[in-house]
């Protein structure tokens, strides 16, 4: 576990949100580079997340992401942080990656039980839902480019 006064100024207003919020997770922080900060927190049996990470990239910014490939995602400050992460620990949020073909075309975040807020495919995207839990995971295609 780093040292917060070792860390950088935005990863010790990340890690004193985190710790506020979640002080059981206090065994998962490490560092990332030479001040950022990560916590990677495991997801429970039967969930496809993997974990959920939570850093700091060069002092300026502040990432979510899960294990599975491009699933990132940029949030303002440590106040949004914490509203997401709670949003996505309760299955109220999902993270989705689109990928044309091999090639990643974006990743969002949707809301759970909200129609239409599945992103717009272009035809040939997938787009691949992962929860916390893993109970609202699925795919979505919207078929062979032409």
């Amino acid at each position: 576990m780093p040292k917060l006064d070792s860390l950088n100024p935005l990863a010790r207003r990340v890690w004193t949100a985190v710790v506020a919020a979640y002080p059981e997770w206090l065994k998962y922080f490490g560092t990332c580079g030479e001040d950022d900060l990560e916590v990677a927190i495991p997801a429970t049996i039967g969930s496809n997340a993997g974990h959920l990470v939570i850093f700091t990239a060069k002092g300026k910014d502040v990432w979510l992401r899960f294990t599975p490939p491009s699933m990132c995602y940029s949030v303002e400050d440590e106040i949004e942080l914490i509203d997401v992460v709670r949003q996505l620990l309760t299955d109220k949020a999902s993270f989705v990656g689109v990928m044309r073909g091999e090639e990643w075309a974006g990743t969002t975040l949707i809301r759970e039980g909200m129609p239409g807020d599945i992103p717009q495919l272009e035809r040939g995207e997938v787009a691949q839902v992962v929860s916390w839990s893993g109970k609202y995971d699925r795919m979505i295609g919207v078929g062979n480019p032409a």
